[in-house]
């Protein structure tokens, strides 16, 4: 059975989980404002491959907080140092907002590189998700070092029964050495193993861990996340690691070459067999009320014939003595005759990107056809002039709708 299609069972249907992990560099255009400004692309990105959790990395986000992207579809939830400190780092997860209903508590922070989140499996049990973002190559022992005590405890934190996912940017090479590190990592690597990864490899060795990326035989192109600006060479160093007993659970985990979103790290993604426990569905009858037009009341008129109306059909009311049932005949009367007289009202999120849709998808659509032919031929140099003037070009429009749609608004 395909992947993407809900499994059923006797009493419930569970639906196949899609992760990913994803360095975006930034969400914020304007380094001095407090509320990210690029979640609106990400979440298109992250819509075209229907990922439904995904870990983000190096937001430079200030402090904690969500944002609920209605058009794109997520929710997003970051946590990073003040406003007053110098902010590299900083992580999140964009979680799709129906799955956000059925979390049984938010995601938690542990500090500006670290942030949990748990999703509610069948039979009582969890899946704890950890977005991480690990220091450069370029930080002191000491600061690598710290970042690791963190990521042991939480580990070690984890119920044995519950299944673990460890997602980020560990900004490590594990290398290839296969028969050193049996388990942890597979045939299948690519590269050499730096300091970093051996930080990143004892780890996984002392917790059962494996890293998938190393699964898997595919393409370089596929596994490889990052280019380094100065040898130009290729790096596999965004990975999704996962208990080695819950192996035989990745489908698959590989590169995506073609989301684009002004970072240049590539996304991963991780195609799960872990179901999600359904959201629980009320029992008896639920009663649907639509929403009212109360905008034509403004005429005198209109609110002239919807008194009239409601007096004609209350005056028919005859009420029986129990409080219960007299309250719903009188309130079944005064939505009927609203919603007769004044009608639906037409719900629409005021926000910019959602209100020029349109313009912005052609924009989009430009810029991911400029950055496949790009992927395809790398050494074109005309090629890679054109994605990036039409980068600039769609950042600068999209920077002047916000704008203007701001202020129209105020």
């Amino acid at each position: 059975m395909r992947l993407n299609k809900k499994l059923k069972s006797k009493h419930k249907i569970v639906i196949p989980l899609t992760i990913g992990t994803w360095n975006v560099r930034t969400l914020q255009d304007n380094p001095s404002a407090d509320r990210p400004e690029r979640t609106a692309l990400v979440a298109r990105e992250l819509a075209r491959f229907n990922i439904d959790v995904a870990a983000l990395c190096e937001t430079r986000v200030a402090n904690e907080g969500q944002l609920t992207e209605i058009g794109g579809g997520y929710t997003f939830f970051w946590c990073g140092r003040s406003s007053n400190e110098h902010r590299t780092s900083g992580v999140g997860f964009a979680v799709k907002n129906h799955l956000v209903r059925i979390l049984a508590s938010l995601p938690k922070s542990v500090n500006d590189r670290l942030m949990t989140l748990n999703l509610p499996l069948p039979r009582g049990k969890q899946a704890k998700l950890i977005s991480a973002y690990a220091p450069t190559m370029m930080n002191p022992d000491e600061v690598k070092d710290k970042f690791y005590e963190d990521p042991d405890a939480l580990l070690s934190s984890v119920k044995r029964t519950d299944r673990l996912i460890l997602l980020g940017d560990f900004n490590a090479r594990v290398g290839s050495d296969h028969s050193a590190w049996d388990g942890v990592i597979g045939k299948n690597r690519i590269g050499k193993c730096n300091s970093n990864g051996l930080l990143l490899l004892k780890t996984c060795a002392v917790h059962d861990l494996t890293i998938t990326n190393t699964i898997f035989r595919l393409p370089n192109c596929k596994k490889t996340s990052w280019m380094h600006p100065r040898s130009k060479h290729w790096h596999l160093i965004d990975y999704v690691i996962v208990r080695r007993k819950d192996r035989q659970d990745v489908r698959v985990t590989k590169a995506m070459p073609s989301a684009d979103c002004w970072t240049d790290h590539r996304l991963i993604i991780s195609k799960l067999s872990f179901y999600i426990k359904p959201k629980r569905c009320p029992q008896g009858n639920k009663v649907v009320m639509k929403w009212i037009n109360i905008r034509k009341l403004r005429n005198p008129n209109t609110a002239t014939s919807q008194a009239e109306d409601l007096d004609n059909q209350l005056s028919e009311l005859q009420l029986e003595g129990n409080a219960e049932k007299d309250w719903e005949s009188f309130r079944d009367i005064v939505h009927s005759s609203a919603l007769k007289v004044l009608g639906p009202s037409h719900r629409k999120q005021q926000d910019w990107f959602d209100e020029n849709d349109d313009e912005i998808k052609a924009l989009l659509a430009e810029k991911h056809c400029l950055h496949r032919a790009y992927q395809k031929d790398p050494s074109s140099i005309a090629k890679k002039n054109a994605v990036n003037n039409t980068r600039r070009t769609v950042q600068s429009k999209l920077r002047k709708m916000q704008d203007s749609w701001l202020i129209a608004e105020a």
